[in-house]
C-alpha cells in the first residue's frame, strides 16, 4: 500500500505520478496488475489517477475511512480477561 498526505503545501497529481512511477518503474510491477484506491468523496485522486496516469475505472476504488486503516489511528483497546 502506497499513501501520501501533507499538512501544508501538496500537490497530488505530482505525488501520484511519483508514485505510478516508482510501482511501474522502479519496482518494475504490471501496470495491468495494479488496483487504485481512494477515499470515497476525493473526485480529485479518482480523476487523476484514471484521467492522467490511465487506471481503468474497473481497477479504482473508492472507499470510506473504517476500511483503511493506518499508523494515523489508533486502535481499540479493550481490557484483559
Amino acid at each position: 500500500m502506497l499513501g501520501n498526505f501533507s499538512f501544508g503545501d501538496y500537490f497530488k497529481e505530482k505525488a501520484i505520478e511519483l508514485a505510478w512511477d516508482l510501482l511501474t518503474t522502479g519496482y518494475r510491477l504490471s501496470p495491468d496488475k495494479l488496483w487504485v484506491s481512494v477515499y470515497l468523496d476525493d473526485d480529485e485522486a479518482y480523476r487523476i489517477w484514471g484521467q492522467h496516469i490511465g487506471v481503468p475505472a474497473e481497477r479504482i476504488v473508492r472507499l470510506v475511512k473504517k476500511t483503511i486503516s493506518g499508523p494515523w489511528e489508533k486502535p481499540a483497546v479493550r481490557p484483559l480477561q
